[in-house]
């Protein structure tokens, strides 16, 4: 459940939503079949409210087929279901293959991503232990001793936004190294990411270069005009009493370099296409984790835009109940200016995260 208040209305709006995820595994001589389904139904306190808190992780645009269903709809409430995944795997000599709708994920995983291109989740999104899947074929075999090999074709709605990428990965002197290059929505990319610790602090980041495509991508700076450089470099490192803080700073060619531009961001192939969700060019991400208690763990990550000198933070408290089931508590605290209503009915003044909703809220889940 989630509450928010609204800075462009006037109303507050409380938002439940709860989820089923019904699985089956099996195996049938050399194969092995997963097979889960979602049953999501929300509900909102203001009639035809979307919550903005969620995230509709059905748009990724890598889904070939269409498995969803709408099956309850009404003013407040509504009820929907999604096949999240259909997957065979099975092995032949040195290869092994997956079909079917599965998760597929690149990078470091960590608050903001440049390499997770197929499925990203929004930055901050609170139920990352559980990922949508997409329609993709996967050919994995061993690369040398210790690293690994991948072809990756995935289908998209439209035949034109299919992907294939080669994705290599390996280990040296401790740092763990990726790299996948290919194509996707009819753009070109070359992207790594690595991590590993030196003297006690860890570091991690990624770099992705990206065709531009004209009729879809404004030209807001960068070094190239053929290609945009997106990356995220940041350290973590432990400070005793079960601390842990991290800095990072993130830059992207497709972002916005000043506060005015961010409207014209927010209508970029990248962003439409939902695998960007951030509109300004550079900003400075934040990390502090503590545990508390074997049970009990909190983590406040904060992000500042140096475009517009907003702040969006996002305190979070995940309890275990039991070996079966866990809480987190949340909220958004955000910073910056708001948006408002100019006489012509555009929404003028806004920064990117004043424009934001502020809230609270809680995700129970229970595993069975």
């Amino acid at each position: 459940m989630a509450y928010q208040k609204s800075l462009d209305i006037s109303a507050d709006t409380q938002q439940m939503q709860w989820l089923n995820r019904l699985s089956y595994t099996d195996n049938f001589s050399k194969f092995r079949l997963k097979f889960e389904v979602e049953i999501a139904g929300t509900h909102s306190s203001e009639k035809g409210k979307i919550a903005n808190w969620q995230t509709d992780r059905r748009t990724n645009g890598f889904k070939k087929f269409r498995t969803g269903a709408n099956l309850f709809s009404r003013d407040y409430h509504s009820l929907n279901s999604e096949i999240e995944r259909f997957e065979i795997s099975f092995s032949s000599g040195k290869y092994d293959f997956q079909i079917g709708r599965q998760p597929v994920s690149f990078g470091t995983s960590h608050f903001v991503s440049v390499m997770d291109i197929l499925s990203p989740f929004q930055p901050g999104y609170l139920d990352a232990s559980y990922k949508p899947g997409i329609d993709a074929l996967r050919i994995r075999t061993l690369a040398g001793e210790t690293g690994e090999s991948e072809l990756i074709l995935a289908g998209g709605e439209n035949p034109a936004d299919n992907a294939i990428l080669a994705r290599w990965r390996d280990t040296f002197s401790g740092f763990d190294l990726e790299v996948i290059g290919g194509r996707f929505r009819k753009r070109n990319v070359f992207a790594a990411g690595w991590e590993g610790e030196k003297k006690q602090i860890n570091f991690w980041g990624e770099v992705g270069f990206f065709t531009r495509k004209w009729k879809t991508d404004r030209h807001f700076g960068g070094i190239c005009d053929d290609f945009a450089i997106s990356f995220i470099a940041g350290i973590e490192k432990d400070t005793g009493n079960d601390w842990r803080h991290g800095l990072a700073f993130f830059h992207q060619d497709f972002g916005a370099r000043k506060p005015d531009e961010l409207p014209l961001a927010y209508q970029t192939g990248p962003m439409t296409q939902g695998w960007v969700h951030l509109a300004a060019s550079d900003y400075l991400i934040c990390n502090s984790s503590k545990e508390v208690t074997p049970l009990i763990n909190f983590n406040l990550n904060s992000m500042f835009s140096l475009v517009d000198q907003s702040i969006l933070v996002q305190p979070v408290l995940n309890i275990s109940l039991d070996d079966e089931s866990d809480i987190s508590l949340f909220a958004w605290l955000n910073s910056g200016s708001r948006p408002k209503l100019h006489p012509s009915g555009q929404v003028v003044g806004s920064s990117e995260f004043g424009a934001f909703p502020a809230g609270a809220g809680f995700i129970l889940r229970r595993f069975f």
